[in-house]
Formats: C-alpha cells, structure tokens, sequence
C-alpha cells in the first residue's frame, strides 16, 4: 500500500512544473509528506529547512498561504486517487489527511462541485 501510495505522491510531483518559488516547493513537499501522513505546517517547515514564520513570510510574498497550497495538492491528490478503483473514499480521505469521510466530501465538493463518488463514476465511465 505504501508503495502505491508514494507511487501516486510521484506522478504529482512530476505533473507539478518546476517552480523555483515557495509556493512550488511547498506543493512538491506537501505531495510527499502527505504520502507519509504528515502533512503539516512543521512537517513541511522541517523538510524546507525553515523556520514557520520565514515560511508565512514568503508565501506571503507570493500571494498565497499555507492552506491555499495544502488545498491545492489535496484537491490534486484527490483526483489521482480517485482514479485507481482499488481505493475506498475513506481510504483516500485517510491518505489526504482527513479525519472522516464527510470531511473530505464536504471539501471535494467545494473543489468540483460534485461528491467524490460522482466524479469517480465519471472518470472510470470515460
């Protein structure tokens, strides 16, 4: 399962375009650290080797936040998964971080407008 799951971690990393930014590097760290389970601000403040206020700091300068970027490589993450029918909803909930299946749906919804398993019928159908 690790396996899999590192493997999926990968193929964001690479559709990730290289960005020099912070923003960029928060998303590829993000994308790793979240196939370990810990996806979280000192998680990821450890792995760039800053410290949390420099990391605001500069992503600040950015125009984006923290939770900005968590979301944007979890709503990314989440449709990856979704792909690969041998995983449950609440197995891709756990993956991404969150503590229950409602979480994670109430935010794919805000994401795509649809719950996960909509969207997942939909592209397994395409």
């Amino acid at each position: 399962m690790y396996r899999q799951l590192t493997d999926q971690a990968e193929k964001y990393l690479r559709s990730l375009y290289q960005q020099d930014d912070i923003a960029g590097q928060l998303k590829r760290k993000l994308a790793d650290l979240m196939a370990r389970g810990e996806a979280n601000a000192d998680a990821a403040c450890r792995a760039l080797r800053l410290s949390r206020r420099t990391l605001q700091r500069r992503l600040k300068a950015e125009r984006t936040s923290f939770q900005k970027i968590l979301k944007e490589v979890r709503a990314e993450l989440a449709v990856n998964y979704l792909k690969d029918a041998r995983l449950k909803s609440l197995e891709i909930a756990m993956l991404l971080g969150y503590s229950n299946i409602s979480s994670f749906t109430t935010a794919f919804k805000s994401w795509y407008d649809m719950p996960p398993a909509e969207y997942r019928d939909k592209i397994l159908a395409a």
